[in-house]
Formats: structure tokens, sequence, C-alpha cells
């Protein structure tokens, strides 16, 4: 409204001048001859002859004339300003009329382009929440793709190093069993080996065995007293010997009682038996059974 106030004021003051100018001749009156005759100085009839007056006269209607051309002139010239600034304020109005309206219609445009602006910051508004929620929502994507990312990576690592794993258990595995096998067989050849030079060594020891038995066997039989009765019976005996072929024991199985006690007789008459120095062979000495017969 400020751009409004300079021609609205221009207007009032015009108008406020044509009311004074308009009351100024108003009460502008145009003096009559009487009041110039009245203003005249007095001239004696008797002084002043007929031309004279008539010359006077003349003069003073001239100049009234001239008042009244001049007065007539500046009416005329009032009316016309004041017509011009009539003219000017209804120009002035309708201008201002046009400048309301004009702003008026611009306060509508300002309000609907506020509006506008207010819609478009809220739709702006909208628009860089939505953003913002959807970068929000990406960069959460982006955040489980790339831990989703880091556990098939760490899975992978760790199916690979168990697949690793599973391998070199497996080849440990293979390695075991095929160890196993050779061990296996090198056990067997080894027990093999091992129960032929048991089956051979036994044979051995069966063989030392007969030997030392058939040698105490004679020493029993120098020992042993025997007569005519006692021929064509047997004894079978006990005995029980010390590492050094002392007898700790001897005792009776079965047989003929007179054979046997004369058996026990010269067994214990021989402080000492035949041994073997060797322990497998002496195992099978230590405790045996012999059948004592006279004359064998």
């Amino acid at each position: 409204m400020k751009k409004f106030s300079l021609p609205l004021s221009w207007s009032i003051a015009l108008h406020v001048s044509v009311g004074i100018v308009l009351t100024v001749s108003m009460s502008f009156h145009t003096p009559y001859p009487e009041d110039v005759f009245l203003d005249a100085p007095l001239i004696e009839a008797t002084m002043v002859d007929q031309q004279t007056l008539e010359t006077q006269v003349k003069k003073i209607k001239d100049q009234q004339d001239a008042e009244r051309r001049k007065e007539d002139q500046r009416v005329k010239d009032l009316e016309r300003r004041a017509e011009e600034a009539e003219k000017k304020r209804q120009e002035q109005e309708l201008e201002v009329a046009k400048l309301e309206e004009d702003t008026k219609k611009q306060q509508e445009e300002k309000k609907k382009a506020d509006q506008a602006a207010v819609a478009a910051r809220e739709k702006q508004k909208q628009e860089k929440a939505k953003a913002e929620q959807l970068e929000a929502e990406r960069k959460k994507k982006e955040q489980e793709k790339k831990k989703a990312d880091e556990q098939a990576k760490l899975a992978k690592e760790k199916r690979e190093k168990e697949e690793k794993a599973l391998k070199e258990a497996e080849r440990k595995k293979q390695e075991a069993r095929e160890k196993a096998a050779q061990e296996k067989m090198l056990e067997e050849q080894l027990q093999a080996e091992q129960a032929g030079r048991q089956q051979r060594r036994n044979k051995q020891v069966l063989s030392e065995v007969q030997k030392y038995e058939a040698l105490i066997r004679q020493t029993i039989q120098r020992n042993l007293i025997v007569d005519d009765a006692m021929k064509g019976r047997s004894c079978r005996l006990n005995i029980r010997l010390a590492s050094n072929g002392l007898v700790t024991q001897v005792k009776e199985l079965s047989g003929d009682a007179i054979l046997c006690r004369a058996a026990i007789a010269a067994v214990k008459k021989s402080d000492t038996l035949p041994v073997s120095s060797e322990a497998d062979v002496f195992e099978k000495l230590r405790d045996i059974n012999l059948t004592v017969e006279p004359g064998l």
C-alpha cells in the first residue's frame, strides 16, 4: 500500500487547492461604477467639461472591462484548472482503483504463491523425508547385504576350512589305514615268523624236555632198588624242581604202591635232577609227571 500513498496525497492536495480557489473566486466581485466613482476624486462640475468627463468615464469603463475580462479569464482558468484537477483526480482515482485492483490481484496472487510455496515446501519436506527414509532403507539394506556377504564369506571360509580339515582327516585316516595295514601285515609277518620260530622252538623245547625227562628218568632208574616182584609194574609220580634241579616235592599219583615207595626214595636219594638252564625248557620241567617202570 505504500506505493499508493504518494498519488493519493497529490489528489487530496489538488482537491483542497481547487476548493480554496473556488472560495476565493466566489468572494471576489467586480466593483460597480458607483464604487469607482466613490473611490475617484471628486471633480467639481464647474471645472470638468463634458468631454473630459466622457473620457474619464470611458477610461474607467475600459478599466472595468479589462478587469472583468481579466476576472473572466481568471475564472475560466480556475474552472479549466478545476476541470483538469477533477479529470486528473478521476484519472488518479481510476489509477488508484486500478492499483488497488492490481494490488488485490497481486495480494491474491501472492497468497496463492505463498500457498503454493507452503505446499511446495511441504511437498519438498515430504519428498526429503521420503528420500531420507529411502536412503536409510538403502543404507540398511546395504549394511544387511554387507553383513550377509561377511557371514557368507565367513561361512565359506569355515566350510573350506572344514573341507580342508575333512580332507586332512581323511588323508590321515587313509595314512593310518595304510599304516595300520602295513603294521598289520608286518605284525602278521612277525607273528608268522614268531609262530614259525615258536613252533621251531617248541619242537626244540619239546625235544629238550623229552631229553631232560629221559635224563631224570635215567637218574631215578639208577637210584631205584627193584626186585622181581616189581617187574611189569609202574608208578606215576609228580615231581617239582627248583631252577638248579633241586627236588622241592615228589608225590605218588598212581601205580603200584611198593614201586611208588621205591621210586620216591630213588628221587629223594638224588639231591638234584638234571634240568635245562634255558627258561622255556625249565618251565616245562619244574612241575612234571613221570612214569617209572623197572627195567626200562
